[in-house]
């Protein structure tokens, strides 16, 4: 993978991943000509309570599921195998060294993007790398460009708004027994069945 010119890097919880994510990713790779996405699952996610997060091994194979069969998408497990909190500066530096010639772009809503400034080493993430954003309500582009100042170059919207499916709601929805087998996908809640997981 040396040739690549331009990939997306996708980062979340994915607790669990759902046919949104994939949406999105699929979206995003369209519009900006992306050569691949990179989907990386955290491990213990910074601004989350872990008791609430699925181990990561099962949501590693959640996102394999998902994304299995396509060549343009690719799971990457370098957040997990750290074993540690999941820093986005961590994970940018890592995909620096890992494709040095290549551009960057990191894949996240709007509402997570409006936070930037509480992220560790904030100002050097905003030098590494660039913001591909789905807008979604609340986090306005011109709350969000105001709030950036000088880094507001850095920061690429999509022209697709979030997904409305929700992780936080599925977990809820399965806990009380509903089939989300169509914003899950087949084998992801597939999986979900046969481990008897978010119960």
């Amino acid at each position: 993978m040396d040739n690549l010119k331009e990939i997306g890097i996708f980062g979340g919880t994915f607790n669990p991943p759902h046919m949104g994510h994939y949406s999105l990713a699929m979206e995003a790779q369209k519009e900006f000509h992306l050569d691949k996405v990179f989907f990386v699952p955290a491990y213990i996610p910074p601004h989350k309570e872990p008791r609430n997060v699925m181990d990561a091994e099962h949501r590693l194979e959640m996102v394999k599921l998902l994304i299995n069969g396509n060549p343009d998408f690719i799971l990457s497990d370098f957040e997990i195998k750290r074993k540690s909190v999941s820093y986005t500066i961590d994970t940018i530096k890592h995909f620096r060294t890992e494709f040095p010639e290549t551009k960057i772009h990191f894949l996240i809503g709007s509402d997570a993007f409006y936070h930037v400034d509480t992220w560790k080493d904030s100002p050097e993430v905003l030098k590494l790398t660039d913001f591909i954003i789905f807008p979604r309500a609340g986090n306005t582009k011109e709350m969000i460009t105001k709030k950036l100042g000088n880094f507001a170059n850095v920061v690429f919207w999509a022209h697709t708004n979030l997904i409305h499916i929700s992780s936080t709601d599925i977990r809820f929805r399965l806990r009380s027994g509903e089939d989300c087998a169509e914003e899950l996908g087949a084998k992801v809640a597939g999986y979900i069945k046969e481990q008897k997981l978010y119960r």
